[in-house]
């Protein structure tokens, strides 16, 4: 007897062979899917008649910062130095458990109503070492498979030591190298869980650390994950430092290799793609929060020529969405317009680097990214009959370049059904919305006169918001 059977919808299956299947069925025993095709028969305990739906793999987010999740709104329009040191540093330096969990949990939600079953977040706001804790337990009450990168600080914070009121999250070597072991005994292949390791990036940490947190990962079989070549100051930084650039230097100490995952890559030379190749190494592209931030667009479609995996991911409060349909658009948009090229990275491409090559990125691979027995049945529902999405000849570029996360009725995780007909069974919704408002406005509350001054500013007469609110007084006390 199936636990579940799906019905009457098309399937998306993305698999070797990227069958799709018209009026087919899906069907599920516990956490794994047994059978797709177009006659699946037998006794089932629940039915979804998913006539007018289109099924597909459950989206794989491969990189997110969920601490931000209660922020978005209050910077924006920033390169990226101004970003931290204007906008992130004064909040986030304040988020404590409460902080923490309810960030996960409106972000859980997000991404739930949008599509994504699986998401790789990269933790390293150890303001508390409880946070990281309590988000791990949010995913896991949320139903979501989580990908959590324990990221270790402890020389700056994205290149900025400023002051030490807003520098909490930089720790001692020992003290996160045992909280981090406490983290992977707890958490590490528990349930939907599994844990990697990651500096917040090459410039962010000690080289003595670094060298631990490399022999600590390959000595526990975790993944490797770290920010790499995502933005031209921390290029200056790696020649500067090094007299190499930052991916080069990256491999140089053996933060490359197939076990590697190298978030953003945006600015890399041809000898650095060269080195991505040879090593193996995988990339998270972020597209949205790479555009906001005018980091640049990075080469996916050189990369991906060359056979290396390329998973798609939000970052966090720049991308002002968790929802990657709307990623999975930008990400096409900006190769072809950057190449000229409207042939150079098509929606099909998209939709394999949100699915499949998300599950390679991360290692899960054999779990999930695709609808065939034997994987995890991650499945999401995404209604079709809606005004812009009928007429569907071609169910692929409608799915990227028309859909969009409020589409998606159903979402399964793992055999379970985490949302039904945009109902959220596993969270009260309104319960986090309200404890979302109320942890907001808690974190303004302490974050100072520069948060006051961005959100007081008037609607600016040329130029962004933000610049009204910095005075040339602020400046000088930043001195």
């Amino acid at each position: 007897m199936f636990d579940l059977l799906i019905k009457n919808c098309t399937v998306v299956t993305l698999d070797d062979k990227r069958r799709v299947l018209p009026r087919a069925a899906i069907a599920v025993e516990g956490s794994h899917i047994v059978a797709v095709g177009l006659e699946v028969d037998g006794a089932t305990k629940k039915v979804i008649d998913a006539a007018g739906c289109v099924a597909m793999p459950g989206l794989i987010n491969a990189h997110t910062h969920v601490y931000q999740a209660l922020i978005e709104g209050i910077g924006y329009d920033m390169h990226f130095d101004p970003w931290n040191w204007r906008f992130l540093f004064p909040i986030v330096s304040h988020i404590g458990p409460e902080h923490a969990e309810v960030s996960a949990q409106i972000a859980a939600l997000e991404m739930i109503k949008s599509g994504t079953t699986t998401v790789s977040d990269h933790w390293y706001l150890h303001t508390n070492f409880d946070n990281i804790h309590l988000v791990a337990e949010a995913f896991r009450d949320a139903g979501l498979r989580h990908h959590v990168v324990y990221g270790l600080l402890d020389q700056t914070f994205a290149g900025e030591r400023i002051d030490s009121a807003y520098m909490t999250m930089i720790r001692r070597q020992d003290v996160l190298i045992e909280a981090a072991e406490t983290f992977i005994s707890r958490w590490h292949q528990k349930g939907r869980t599994v844990v990697a390791l990651g500096p917040g990036s090459t410039e962010d940490i000690s080289d003595r650390l670094m060298r631990k947190t490399i022999e600590m990962a390959r000595e526990r079989g975790l993944q490797l994950a770290t920010h790499v070549a995502g933005w031209a100051e921390i290029v200056t930084y790696a020649i500067k430092n090094y007299a190499l650039r930052d991916l080069e230097y990256a491999h140089s100490i053996g933060l490359t290799g197939p076990d590697a995952i190298l978030f953003h890559a945006v600015w890399l030379s041809p000898r650095e793609m060269q080195l991505v190749v040879e090593s193996g190494s995988k990339i998270v592209h972020c597209p949205v929060a790479n555009a906001h931030l005018a980091y640049g667009i990075a080469p996916v479609a050189e990369l991906r020529a060359q056979g290396v995996t390329v998973g798609l991911g939000t970052d966090g409060a720049a991308s002002y969405t968790y929802d990657l349909f709307e990623v999975m658009k930008m990400a096409t948009m900006l190769q072809k317009v950057k190449h000229l090229d409207a042939e150079v990275l098509t929606a099909e491409d998209a939709l394999e680097m949100a699915t499949v090559d998300g599950a390679r990125v991360l290692g899960l691979e054999d779990q999930v990214g695709s609808l065939e027995p034997g994987k995890q049945a991650d499945i999401i529902l995404v209604d079709f009959q809606q005004p812009h999405l009928m007429m569907a000849h071609q169910v692929v570029p409608k799915l990227v370049y028309s859909a969009r996360g409020h589409d998606v009725v159903t979402s399964i995780i793992g055999g379970q059904v985490v949302m039904e007909n945009r109902k959220v069974l596993t969270m009260d919704e309104a319960a986090v919305l309200d404890r979302a408002r109320e942890a907001t406005a808690d974190l303004v509350s302490h974050a100072g006169l520069e948060t006051h001054d961005l959100l007081e500013a008037p609607w600016p007469r040329q130029g962004p918001r933000w610049r009204v609110a910095v005075t040339p007084e602020w400046f000088k006390t930043r001195k």
